[in-house]
């Protein structure tokens, strides 16, 4: 880790600069509560957003810990303590597997809003010119230091970084393989119900039994629609979609269905205790189904 006199240097950030800021501060510090605002309204459009500020408690805390960072911006001091709090912040985004490009979206919110406000505040043109130049390198320098964490972090390896690259890779391929052959799989198992199909539809021509023939050709359709959910699902998993497990759940559903269709052609003895059994696994699926939807929403 670089100290931060190394990076400032790189950024080329001088005690002029920290000078500007400083002379920001009056400025920024009135627009601290308006900043906290619009920077929740910006990533609470994060699909993520939810998982992280969960509960009131959480957002209470993680508002005045931006207020503070954000005035510490142009506090004008710039040394080893700044640096040592930056660690701080970057490794709590690490630890709650933040997205490092949501870090990055929030800093280009950052210097957006701060270019903003400079406009309003700051007539002279060549003044707000070296401000957004010193602003532009202290939030350079705080990304960077936020970049880092992420960097530090995968640095851990338990026996190689190549090695361990190479079995990452090798899983990968793997598993891409498995998911085709399960493609495969499925496209077999479709033409299999199609024949299914075929075959309950001329048992009805040939039996004359309707009431039997009918319920025996939905069952296929039943099948022949799980066939197709499924594929499609595995279809989107393959270019990258989440894992469905919405879809399963219908699978299920549909499975005890059918035995419920097959079942009513029955009349013997136990007959009816099985049809019960079957429709109350079909109302706890159904139940379980409707709580995954709401949770997916």
């Amino acid at each position: 880790m670089h100290t931060i006199e190394r990076i400032k240097a790189h950024y080329r950030f001088t005690e002029q600069d920290a000078r500007l800021l400083s002379g920001l501060k009056p400025i920024m510090e009135k627009y601290r509560d308006n900043f906290v605002a619009e920077f929740y309204s910006f990533v609470k459009e994060f699909e993520d957003a939810h998982k992280f500020l969960k509960d009131d408690a959480t957002i209470r805390r993680h508002q005045e810990a931006l207020k503070i960072w954000f005035i510490n911006l142009f506090s004008g001091h710039y040394g080893h303590h700044y640096l040592a709090e930056l660690e701080k912040v970057g490794m709590a985004h690490v630890r709650i597997n933040l997205h490092a490009h949501y870090v990055n979206a929030a800093f280009h919110f950052v210097k957006l809003y701060c270019q903003d406000v400079l406009r309003r505040e700051i007539i002279d043109a060549d003044e707000r010119t070296h401000l957004e130049h010193a602003v532009e390198k202290i939030l350079d320098i705080n990304l960077d230091v936020f970049t880092s964490s992420y960097i530090e972090e995968e640095k851990k390896f338990f026996l190689s970084q190549k090695v361990e690259s190479k079995l990452i890779q090798l899983a990968n391929r793997f598993s891409h393989g498995l998911n085709l052959i399960l493609v495969l799989g499925l496209v077999l198992l479709g033409f299999m119900v199609m024949g299914l199909f075929a075959y309950d539809v001329t048992h009805i021509l040939d039996s004359g039994d309707l009431e039997k023939g009918l319920l025996s050709t939905l069952g296929s359709l039943l099948m022949l629609w799980v066939v197709i959910e499924l594929m499609d699902t595995e279809i989107k998993h393959l270019k990258g979609g989440k894992f469905a497990i919405k879809v399963f759940i219908s699978v299920a559903l549909v499975a005890v269905i059918r035995k419920i269709l097959v079942a009513s052609l029955k009349h013997d003895a136990g007959a009816f205790e099985a049809q019960l059994a079957l429709i109350a696994a079909v109302a706890v699926l159904g139940a379980v189904y409707w709580l995954v939807s709401k949770v997916d929403s």
